[in-house]
């Protein structure tokens, strides 16, 4: 019943939100005016970014948006090492009329920060980012316009953002996200406009989160459909790499909206020239009626499979790719000696399953290679391995900054030889030696973003040879990549 009273009221809603355009020569100037040579890129703490910021206060106000808290500008201070950068959100909102309703938010974001520019033979390059990510600013400020002049269509708020320090590493997001310059517990969803100038070129746009929201998928395809949008990809993932990512972690349905990297990506030659005006118009006009629905919506909730793999509750699971270096030797259990250590590395893949946040566990496939070094030869062998490490988080460093940490492990492994050499002559592993090996790994490491680095020690319980306790012994360091 839920269902066909929302899009019985959808057809209503929709004539109100196309009754009045959004206006593409206003787009084209929020464009051209943020992507202009003048604010040299608008690099994180930058003079250009500061001008950008007083630019879309500027715009905000003449909208009829209002300043949250009494102020449009939300400053913050990142500091890493010992280095420290102001930066600076933009928030506005537009109080929605429902008495009730009115306390839950829905969030509207864009990063209005580029990559600056670089010296080049004397010549400063400028990296002006028109379509990353002025034009996902232009389209938050006439969203914004539009909202005020029809706030009488919005049961709930809605939050307007220009987030810094994107480029950054998220900076902007994780910080208000963390610090709750807005009531997050409040906020029932949230969208990213980054990168929404190039509909034509690309042929649609992509919803990559949809799905996170309860029946999101089905309401926002059938929704684009209405304006002759096509949704090219979308689903139940967070986009990790633009402002979805914090908002995602905290259980909170993110879009992110966006017409893909087809315009020339981190290039001088994003300029505003090359945008799809008209597409962002549709853009514009979609997200409204998409803003207008989930206003008026009885219920707003995350998508149950969603919120469990978020929650701490749910399975997570993550996998990647390893590479590492290291030393190895073999103890002779019995006679208390240590051979010399010979170079050791390994490849292979590892997953990680999350069942809270503490914990985890750790599977991998690694070839490796170890061995040790005697007075008379060296052997060498070349195994399969697979640990199984249990793992469990210790704290995190700047984490309103950035995504990372630091965690210890330990845990069982099996290996394979399935080649070695003893003395430079071929293993022989029916008489001599053993093919198999059991062991035990452990270690520490620590996790940034996507990547992983992490040392690890490991021993054998069983014997290498069949004659007497030899036990192989390595250490590693390597650095593992999500995918």
């Amino acid at each position: 019943m839920k269902k066909l009273v929302l899009f019985i009221s959808l057809a209503f809603l929709v004539n109100y939100s196309i009754a009045q355009k959004i206006d593409k020569n206003i787009l084209k100037k929020h464009v051209y005016t943020l992507a202009d040579d003048s604010l040299m890129g608008r690099g994180f703490g930058t003079q250009g970014a500061r001008m950008a910021a007083d630019y879309i206060v500027e715009q905000f106000s003449d909208a009829g948006i209002s300043p949250w808290n009494g102020s449009f500008k939300h400053p913050f201070i990142n500091a890493r090492m010992m280095v420290k950068i102001e930066g600076c959100n933009i928030i506005g909102w537009v109080e929605g009329f429902d008495p009730v309703l009115k306390d839950e938010f829905i969030v509207i974001g864009a990063h209005y920060d580029h990559v600056a520019y670089r010296i080049e033979d004397g010549k400063k390059i400028v990296y002006n980012g028109a379509d990353d990510n002025a034009s996902g600013t232009a389209t938050v400020i006439e969203l914004g316009r539009w909202l005020a002049k029809n706030r009488h269509l919005l049961k709930r708020s809605v939050i307007l953002i220009a987030f810094d320090g994107e480029e950054a590493g998220l900076i902007g997001s994780n910080y208000l996200v963390k610090s709750e310059q807005i009531p997050v517990d409040k906020v029932k969803a949230m969208f990213s406009l980054d990168m929404t100038g190039m509909l034509s070129e690309y042929g649609g746009i992509d919803l990559v989160g949809n799905a996170t929201l309860d029946n999101g998928a089905t309401l926002l395809t059938d929704l684009a459909a209405k304006h002759s949008i096509t949704v090219k990809n979308d689903g139940k993932n967070i986009e990790g790499q633009t402002d979805t990512a914090p908002f995602g972690k905290k259980g909170i349905p993110s879009v992110h909206v966006f017409t893909s990297t087809v315009s020339p990506y981190h290039q001088p030659e994003d300029d505003a020239n090359l945008l799809d005006y008209d597409g962002m118009v549709k853009i514009a006009e979609f997200m409204t009626d998409v803003i207008v629905q989930l206003s008026s919506a009885e219920t707003l909730t995350p998508d149950k499979q969603f919120l469990a793999s978020v929650s701490g509750n749910g399975v997570r699971f993550k996998a990647g790719f390893r590479l590492g270096i290291g030393a190895a030797n073999h103890n002779y259990q019995d006679e208390f000696f240590y051979s010399k250590s010979v170079f050791a590395f390994n490849a292979g893949l590892f997953s990680q399953i999350r069942f809270s946040k503490k914990f985890s566990v750790q599977p991998e496939l690694l070839y490796q290679s170890v061995g040790g070094k005697y007075a008379n030869g060296t052997i060498r062998t070349h195994e399969i391995t697979v640990p199984l490490n249990f793992r469990l988080r210790l704290f995190s460093v700047m984490d309103d900054i950035v995504e990372n940490q630091s965690y210890i492990f330990v845990g069982p492994y099996y290996s394979y030889r399935f080649a070695g050499k003893a003395d430079g002559e071929k293993m022989d592993f029916d008489n001599n030696f053993y093919k198999e090996d059991f062991g035990i790994q452990y270690g520490i490491g620590f996790e940034l973003m996507k990547t992983q680095l992490q040392i690890t020690g490991a021993f054998s319980i069983k014997s290498l040879t069949r004659d007497s306790n030899v036990m192989q012994k390595s250490s590693m360091l390597s650095l593992g990549f999500q995918f």
